[in-house]
C-alpha cells in the first residue's frame, strides 16, 4: 500500500520491481548513492519513532548534530524555529510520553524539517 511505496523510495524495503525516480535519480540503480538522496528526504512515520528518553528540543536536534554537523547552539535554534513553526515551542523540554498523539505529530514533522529536506514523505499524516 501508500506505506510500502513511501518506504521503497527511500529503500527501507526493497521493491521487487520497476524504477523508483527521485529527483531525476533511480534509486532502485545499484550505484546509486541512496545516502546522498536520503540526505534530500525527510520522512515522518505513522508511528512517529521520537526517542522516548530525549525531550523535545533534543529529538529535533540529534540528527542535525550526528549527520549534518551542526553545533548545539545552531541545532537548537533551527529546532526551535521549526518547533514554533508547528506551535510546540513552548514543550521543547516535554518528553514524547507527556504530549498528545497530535503533539508527537507535530514534533516529528519539525523533527524532518530540522534537517532541511527537499521532499517530505509523510506516512499517514492525519493520524493523530
Amino acid at each position: 500500500g501508500k506505506s510500502t511505496l513511501l518506504r521503497c523510495i527511500n529503500l527501507l524495503e526493497q521493491p521487487s520491481g520497476g524504477t523508483i525516480l527521485v529527483d531525476g535519480v533511480d534509486v532502485t540503480d545499484p550505484d546509486c548513492d541512496i545516502d546522498r538522496v536520503r540526505s534530500k528526504m525527510g520522512m515522518v512515520f505513522q508511528q512517529f519513532n521520537l526517542f522516548s528518553h530525549l525531550t523535545v528540543l533534543e529529538n529535533c536536534t540529534v540528527a542535525q548534530q550526528v549527520v549534518l554537523k551542526r553545533g548545539k547552539a545552531e541545532a537548537d535554534k533551527v529546532a526551535l524555529t521549526n518547533l514554533d513553526k508547528v506551535g510546540l515551542a513552548d514543550r521543547s523540554g516535554a518528553f514524547p510520553a507527556q504530549l498528545s498523539g497530535g503533539q508527537q505529530q507535530r514534533v516529528a514533522i519539525a523533527r524532518a524539517l530540522s534537517m532541511d529536506p527537499e521532499l517530505m514523505l509523510f506516512d499517514e499524516p492525519t493520524s493523530a
